[in-house]
């Protein structure tokens, strides 16, 4: 008779993300005071990146997760704007075997993290597009924008329930 402790248990299916596709979803660049503000020469600008994710349920285990990125560069000299860039970004996901609590953790930050190459390509290049060097994202902690985003969550619906008492 074997011993129950010794008998090999049925093999766990593991977790899996795969990636259907990717595509943009939108994408928009400005260059408001060109050809002007490529003359006179180009210094580092300022430039400031917004970031908001996004995840949906599609059907089954099909979903989409999102990332949108509005880029503003200024002119450090006269504080004008040089550009303003807009990107939507998407890609329909099949997951399997992720257990329902962690499905949103997984298409808010290990879906962008491998979408986050993709993106970071596509800005650099419709940078050089632009008429400017080419801009390269910096590395972004998606963990940390979708901890921040459970927070403003959280302290939204606790301000409603608030507002009902």
């Amino acid at each position: 008779m074997a011993d129950p402790k010794n008998t090999p248990s049925a093999p766990q299916a593991q977790p899996s993300i795969q990636i259907i596709t990717q595509y943009v979803k939108d994408v928009s660049f400005e260059n408001p005071h060109a050809p002007e503000s490529l003359v006179g020469g180009w210094a580092a600008p300022e430039t400031s990146v917004q970031i908001s994710l996004g995840q949906q349920h599609i059907k089954d285990n099909t979903f989409e997760s999102s990332l949108h990125f509005r880029v503003e560069a200024r002119n450090k000299q006269d504080g004008r704007m040089s550009f303003i860039m807009d990107l939507h970004y998407g890609a329909l996901v099949a997951m399997s075997n992720i257990p329902k609590e962690n499905v949103q953790a997984v298409l808010m930050i290990e879906v962008p993290k491998l979408l986050f190459p993709f993106v970071r390509e596509m800005v650099a290049s419709m940078t050089i597009q632009g008429g400017y060097p080419p801009l390269y994202l910096a590395p972004i902690n998606f963990e940390s924008i979708y901890l921040d985003e459970i927070k403003r969550l959280q302290a939204e619906t606790a301000g409603k329930q608030a507002g009902k008492a």
